[in-house]
């Protein structure tokens, strides 16, 4: 049952390697809160995205756009291989598409977040689980240390392809007023909604194709147990100097997360299994 399943937690065999740009690959099953998101009757893959609950998957609103027809949407689940049809893995058609409604509005890329919701629920396993969503006064600190994890391209040339295997970093928040002096010269605005990762000198990021991913934090109270802290939202450039990346900041969307949970979870909605 998925009661049994607690959220944030994930497999660790022989312990976890620290190595998306400057990452290294993970192993199947090592994140199992990811969502990968897949577009059209080819089932081409726009973005990843993570599994907050059992009919639930967070994600970027610019992934979206305008297509929320359900139809056009399918989430896979349980891979970490992006064209692995794996065992455990599972593909979900989706009930509502729900992009912030105030994203993209005033301020670019600000409230760019959204979230899918399941035409069915998925049952835990070790494979598949919910990330934990954070209480919404949590902090993200400069210096906290987040790992983001996706399936994006290794550097920003045009001819680089997206990655087979999902990827993982680890990137330390960034101080807001430090990375908005960092992106003054291009008008662009870092708001209260968003939050920046990422090292002054570059190297290590998220890059195209990492879209509404996941930038997972360790909980303060459990450092077995992550939550999510940002979805990749938009940067310039990939792991460039004083570029760093910018995430939507998800304490700031817990109310509306769960207004949305709240207001259309379907209980009466069948289990699959996975």
């Amino acid at each position: 049952m998925a009661e049994q399943y607690e959220c944030g937690k994930r497999r660790t065999i022989g312990g976890s390697t620290k190595r998306i740009v400057g990452g290294v690959p993970a192993s199947p099953g090592d994140w199992p809160f990811l969502a990968a998101i897949l577009g059209g009757p080819e089932e081409v893959f726009y973005c990843a995205g993570v599994l907050i609950a059992d009919q639930w998957v967070l994600t970027a609103a610019h992934c979206v756009g305008n297509h929320t027809d359900v139809n056009g949407w399918t989430i896979q689940l349980g891979i970490t291989r992006r064209r692995s049809h794996a065992y455990y893995g599972q593909k979900v058609k989706v009930r509502r598409v729900a992009p912030h409604p105030q994203y993209n509005s005033g301020i670019a890329h600000d409230n760019d977040i959204a979230l899918f919701q399941l035409s069915v629920r998925v049952r835990y396993h070790e494979q598949v689980s919910p990330v934990c969503l954070p209480p919404a006064n949590r902090v993200l600190k400069p210096g906290t240390v987040c790992t983001v994890i996706g399936w994006g391209k290794r550097d920003d040339k045009e001819l680089s392809e997206y990655e087979p295997a999902v990827n993982e970093v680890e990137v330390p928040v960034l101080n807001r007023d430090l990375c908005n002096q960092w992106l003054e010269h291009r008008d662009l605005n870092v708001t209260e909604g968003m939050i920046c990762a990422g090292y002054p000198e570059g190297g290590k990021d998220a890059c195209q194709g990492d879209s509404g991913g996941p930038l997972l934090c360790k909980d303060p109270a459990d450092s077995t147990r992550w939550y999510v802290g940002g979805i990749v939202s938009w940067g310039i450039k990939c792991a460039h100097p004083r570029l760093p990346g910018v995430y939507a900041y998800v304490p700031k969307f817990i109310p509306w997360i769960q207004q949305q949970i709240g207001t259309y979870n379907d209980d009466d909605a069948k289990s699959e299994d996975i």
